[in-house]
């Protein structure tokens, strides 16, 4: 069965701090860019049929980071790319609860159900994550190794639709910048290895 190697991006610019970044796209910064040398240094030895990666920019350059030892070329798509925040992304939650207080008071009390004004379902992350992984299984033989570079919505919902999971799950999963992240998918799906950083140690 065809088995994904999953990388969450380095570390990333969040400006102004506290910001609800969503789909903005941002870029890495210098402890980033060192996350995914690092990370590419440990999967230098690894054998990737192909990369795909969301096409926003913080998760596009970790990805390229680390296929470039393979001379693999990073396919990127939408299907990959973090929640959609809708209108507050950019925002601040102060200013989120200035400019929209009633939706704001609904996000706080239940932010699974009550989501932002225009912003993206948890369902629906996880529905887009499973054409994706749809397209993996049609585009690549059972036995091939791939490279997926992400973000935590977006990873986490590759692994609850991989595993048919609840959507209770998609909230249960720590997931670190740069970090490995390994999921047989196919007949029998599996995930053999979550929010591994041992390749991160020492880096500041």
């Amino acid at each position: 069965m065809a088995v994904l190697y999953i990388v969450r991006h380095g570390q990333c610019e969040n400006r102004p701090p506290g910001v609800l970044q969503g789909q903005i796209d941002s870029p890495l910064t210098e402890l980033g860019l060192k996350q995914a040398q690092a990370t590419a240094q440990r999967l230098s030895c690894e054998s990737f049929a192909a990369a795909y990666s969301s096409d926003l920019s913080r998760a596009r350059l970790t990805a390229e980071a680390i296929a470039e030892p393979h001379q693999l070329p990073v396919a990127t798509t939408e299907l990959l790319r973090e929640c959609c925040l809708g209108q507050v992304q950019g925002l601040t939650e102060l200013e989120f609860a200035e400019r929209y207080p009633e939706a704001y008071r609904l996000w706080k009390s239940n932010p699974v159900v009550h989501r932002p004004p225009g912003a993206e379902r948890f369902e629906d992350v996880i529905e887009r994550c499973g054409t994706f992984l749809k397209q993996v299984r049609e585009r690549h033989a059972p036995e091939d190794r791939i490279l997926v570079v992400g973000h935590i919505g977006s990873i986490s919902g590759l692994i609850c639709a991989a595993l048919e999971l609840p959507l209770q799950a998609y909230f249960a999963f720590e997931i670190a910048n740069a970090s490995l992240s390994i999921l047989q998918i196919g007949e029998k799906p599996a995930l053999i290895l979550l929010n591994d950083t041992c390749h991160l140690a020492g880096l500041v």
